[in-house]
């Protein structure tokens, strides 16, 4: 709320309109309007209406990724490939906006004019005059076929490495998948499918996308997505690395020429066919279960190297037949994750001993004569507890550290009564050689002039796009979820939107780290959004004025570096 100011200037009363906001909880002064002479105010018989009209609007992110998109020349890129004729606004226009939305604040379709209104979009693109309602979204979602998406995306790539200079000499790749609403599918739907949640929703319809992101500055480059019954191993060489290879082939780059990093749920024997086919280098994971022999190597036996990240681990490099051919493998041995791993697996033991312990508690006593409805009468037999246990226990490791033995009769006398005995221990031998294999993993590589510890850290890059993920499932930007659509078009247009907000968040970081400012996805966003502007109208004034409210230093510099003045 804006109040009344007196300000004392050699001897001489004046007013002043101000409007305060607090910034990272001081009181900070939006703006102040200059009213005149206290004296002048005093002559006059009427009380003065000073009719003053104020709006506080969203501008410093919006403006920080508009500059990335003119850098891309994203709209032209979209429209060239959409090729809708000139009528209204643009599709480019219409996927833009509803970019920067899903990067600032995510609203449905619906709701995106509004937001625009508050924006300093509004000013820059004054000449809209077109509905920007969810129908006009659906309607130009229509244009966004999977082949549309893929020329859209090689155009842009090579705008991205011609323009920020992105190398693709190495790529990270991972699929997931987003829970929906959407009620079970019809003719036209094929998207939202029953498949494995990575999220636990497992009654629920899910998407599945797949993403290749560059391991230089962990930048989204290419994006698939598929029916969510399809599994991610059959996904990886029927459609991910097909495409993968035509698409570098669009950008002029051979598959030899680079090294792909996945992780273990991608593997089979075709897809390794591709790819020894097509000579593409490769690091991934690859499963402890088929490398038994190798879990109880001790820690002694491992060189221990220190990664750049300052954590230490310890490797050692094997030789082994796999998918026809020898390949070379990195066992890792990781001292903190032993440790953590060791605690979580003593915690195991005691939870599943107090299960077993507390479920028979009663179970197993009986007075004579006693009889129990429902299942009760089946604990007066040993083998029935026997069997009970055994699957309480599960399988290895806890089957052989954990022993239960049940002494009593083969089986209890209703007229007797009685009690089975249960004692429950653990094999220290058992136990000693389970935890040797606690933090221990397994990388397969072609990369053979690397050092290992060089390929455990080539491989640690594979948090880049796991990290994207991350954020396309936060609920405070980007945000794939919830889904308001329900047929495959618009499904799959509201992910590329998604994907779009994400390449302009993580350029325009990298942009920002290049000028000498370190700083995450997350801070930008948070000091960007503290730079916004204030209009205020004044009565008698035409034009309104235009004010930068007060910011932090963080939100100073990046307004600076990124010489966002030129969008007032």
């Amino acid at each position: 709320m804006a109040f009344l100011v007196k300000k004392v200037i050699d001897g001489k009363v004046y007013l002043y309109l101000r409007h305060n906001h607090r910034v990272k909880g001081k009181v900070k002064t939006a703006w102040q309007v200059y009213l005149g002479p206290e004296e002048k105010f005093k002559t006059h018989a009427k009380i003065v209406k000073c009719d003053i009209k104020t709006e506080t609007i969203e501008f410093g992110l919006i403006a920080a990724l508009l500059h990335v998109a003119e850098k891309l020349e994203l709209v032209d890129i979209i429209n060239q490939a959409t090729n809708k004729r000139e009528q209204g606004f643009s599709v480019g226009g219409h996927l833009l906006f509803a970019a920067l939305n899903r990067c600032v604040q995510p609203a449905s379709k619906s709701q995106l004019k509004d937001w625009i209104d508050s924006t300093i979009l509004r000013k820059i693109h004054s000449n809209i005059k077109v509905d920007l309602d969810s129908r006009a979204y659906w309607t130009h979602f229509r244009y966004l076929s999977d082949e549309v998406i893929e020329v859209i995306e090689n155009k842009l790539v090579r705008a991205i490495r011609d323009t920020f200079g992105v190398q693709l000499n190495e790529l990270s790749f991972d699929p997931t998948n987003f829970f929906t609403y959407i009620k079970p599918h019809k003719p036209n739907q094929t998207l939202p499918n029953h498949g494995y949640s990575k999220e636990g929703r497992f009654t629920l319809n899910i998407v599945n996308m797949s993403l290749f992101c560059a391991l230089d500055g962990g930048i989204p480059l290419f994006h698939l997505v598929y029916p969510g019954n399809m599994q991610d191993a059959s996904h990886f060489k029927e459609m991910a690395l097909p495409r993968l290879k035509r698409r570098l082939k669009e950008q002029n780059v051979s598959l030899a020429n680079v090294t792909l990093i996945f992780d273990k749920g991608n593997l089979s024997p075709e897809g390794f066919a591709l790819i020894d086919n097509w000579k593409c280098d490769y690091i991934c994971s690859d499963r402890p279960s088929t490398h038994k022999n190798l879990l109880t190597i001790p820690p002694e036996e491992f060189e221990l190297h220190v990664l750049p990240n300052g954590n230490e681990v310890g490797v050692k490099d094997f030789h082994l037949n796999k998918y026809g051919k020898i390949r070379r493998f990195v066992a890792v041995y990781n001292p903190n994750e032993k440790k953590w791993n060791l605690e979580n697996f003593k915690a195991k033991i005691r939870k599943k001993i107090a299960e077993i312990e507390g479920y028979f508690k009663t179970r197993l006593v009986y007075a004579p004569g006693e009889k129990r409805k429902g299942q009760g009468d089946k604990w007066r037999i040993r083998t029935e507890v026997e069997k009970k246990i055994k699957a309480m226990i599960g399988g290895d490791p806890f089957a052989k550290v954990i022993v239960a033995a049940v002494e009593g009769p083969a089986k209890l006398q209703v007229a007797r009564g009685g009690r089975f005995e249960l004692k429950i221990s653990t094999n220290p031998e058992a136990f000693k050689k389970a935890a040797l294999t606690l933090g221990k993993s397994f990388l397969m590589t072609s990369r053979e002039t690397l050092s290992a510890d060089e390929v455990v850290w080539a491989y640690r890059q594979q948090y880049l796009v796991e990290r994207a993920f991350k954020w396309l499932k936060n609920s405070e930007f980007l945000s794939i979820r919830p889904m308001y659509h329900r047929v495959d078009s618009s499904i799959r247009g509201h992910v590329f939107v998604c994907y779009l907000g994400l390449v302009l968040l993580s350029l325009l970081v990298r942009e920002i780290v290049q000028l000498g400012v370190p700083i995450s996805i997350n801070k930008a966003i948070k000091h960007l959004k503290e730079i916004r502007m204030t209009r205020i109208k004044i009565s008698g004034k035409s034009e309104p004025l235009e004010n930068i409210d007060e910011m932090s230093q963080e939100a100073k510099e990046l307004y600076e570096i990124l010489k966002l003045d030129r969008y007032l």
